[in-house]
């Protein structure tokens, strides 16, 4: 089951990056906040596929680590934005802070859960 929630919460991460790219070509093409706004489509995207990739590798604490980060200061940036707008409730907002907040929860789990080496999962022992 948490398997599952940490999965659902990177993709619905990863959908909250597909609607923002939709949303940026549909509204600011030829502002200069174009560009600006396709980067954090691409940093939401790609912190919900580190955070689907850690989701799969439980042993790997160097990427929850990377992604415990990541994604708070990716709630950090969302905030701002709902501030910046005026409406924290803003659904957008809340999308993003809620898979914000589950994914960094799971990431915090997983480097607190799983001892031994900080960057590996732990080794295989060789067949003979």
């Amino acid at each position: 089951m948490g398997r599952r929630m940490d999965r659902a919460f990177g993709v619905l991460l990863l959908l909250g990056a597909a609607g923002h790219t939709v949303g940026t070509l549909r509204h600011l093409r030829g502002t200069d906040a174009f560009l600006w706004s396709l980067g954090s489509s691409l940093a939401a995207a790609l912190l919900a596929v580190l955070n689907l990739l850690r989701s799969g590798r439980p042993g790997d604490r160097a990427l929850a680590m990377v992604c415990a980060i990541g994604t708070a200061c990716w709630g950090l940036v969302v905030l701002g934005f709902g501030v910046s707008i005026g409406n924290l409730l803003d659904p957008r907002v809340g999308m993003h802070l809620l898979a914000s907040a589950g994914l960094v929860l799971f990431s915090v789990r997983a480097i607190v859960e799983r001892g031994g080496s900080p960057s590996r999962a732990p080794a295989s022992r060789p067949s003979a």
